[in-house]
């Protein structure tokens, strides 16, 4: 089979009816997009996580030191 014969890979948005070389732009920049702002959020949550874990730690250490 030549190569501009094969079919395109499972999932994939870059193609469409056009053809196998046609990208579809508009769905690889929300696919991007929303994969970004996915990894933004989760690492926007290990911060908070983290942060309120570190307050914690320090708030039982003040309560020690207090009694």
């Amino acid at each position: 089979m030549a190569w501009w014969k094969k079919k395109s890979k499972p999932g994939r948005p870059s193609t469409a009816a056009k053809g196998l070389q046609h990208q579809d732009h508009a769905k690889m920049n929300v696919r991007i997009l929303g994969n970004a702002m996915a990894v933004q959020r989760r690492n926007d949550q290990k911060v908070a996580s983290r942060a309120h874990a570190k307050v914690e730690r320090e708030w039982n250490h003040l309560v020690a030191i207090a009694k």
